[in-house]
């Protein structure tokens, strides 16, 4: 297969480079990446200005631009040799589960990947020690790379198109390895308890720190955090389009 590997790690991280040094074997890998940190970016895109490309190895280039931008250079220009079948983000230094996908950069550029038609996978690991071990899930997507890439197309009736956009996000934790593989059927719903310092400044303006804080995770045993926490790869379909949520009682309107 032809790949796309980006992140929002930056391009020079371990997780993007052992994913690379795995994936190599049996496939032709391409890397474009930011050229620095780009987490918590989400689907932001740049419009207005160019976009620097380096190329700082062989078929490997940093983008001054954000995850999203990395795919959209990847997927609507030439510097491929040819279309990528799959576009695959990460290994994330971090999980990217729940709640987190709203503005995981990570995770946008898998959904970048779908929304222009092409599988997008997206790869975060969550480390509880300290040390962050990326070649157990680099191993686990080699090996199952065509059934992870097969999630992403779905057929209805016929075979024709349910219409379903979807992208692979797959958690694990920092492991040598796994107590299995499960698919998620709930996302767990993540409480992000942070806070922001203000502080006045001697020009007279205030000014907003974000500090972060503590996350408290919400989900039954098959949510995307249990199958995370228990040991297991979690994998799970998301859609990427915006779909509406119409289960509601009748709501009555005034003009």
């Amino acid at each position: 297969m032809r790949l796309l590997l980006t992140n929002d790690d930056g391009v020079t991280s371990a997780g993007i480079r052992d994913l690379a040094e795995v994936l190599s074997g049996e496939n032709d890998v391409w890397i474009i990446a930011p050229d620095r940190n780009r987490s918590g970016v989400s689907n932001c895109i740049t419009m207005n200005e160019p976009l620097r490309l380096r190329k700082v190895a062989e078929r490997t280039y940093s983008c001054s631009g954000m995850p999203a931008d990395c795919v959209i250079t990847g997927l609507r220009s030439s510097i491929l040799d040819g279309p990528p079948d799959a576009v695959i983000s990460g290994i994330n230094r971090g999980s990217n589960l729940g709640t987190d996908l709203l503005y995981s950069g990570t995770a946008a550029a898998a959904r970048q990947a779908v929304l222009y038609g092409v599988p997008g996978i997206a790869l975060s690991v969550e480390s509880h020690d300290g040390i962050w071990r990326y070649r157990a899930l680099a191993r686990f997507t080699a090996d199952n790379l065509q059934q992870l890439v097969s999630l992403t197309h779905t057929a209805g009736t016929g075979g024709t198109s349910d219409g379903l956009c979807a992208f692979i996000n797959v958690n694990a934790l920092s492991r040598e390895k796994y107590e299995g593989v499960k698919m998620a059927d709930e996302i767990s719903f993540r409480e992000y308890r942070d806070t922001v310092k203000l502080i006045d400044g001697p020009d007279g303006d205030a000014y907003s720190f974000f500090c972060g804080g503590n996350t408290i995770s919400y989900g039954g045993a098959a949510s995307d955090y249990r199958i995370c926490k228990k040991g297991f790869v979690s994998v799970s379909r998301v859609c990427a389009e915006p779909r509406l949520c119409n289960d509601v009682d009748d709501i009555m309107f005034s003009l």
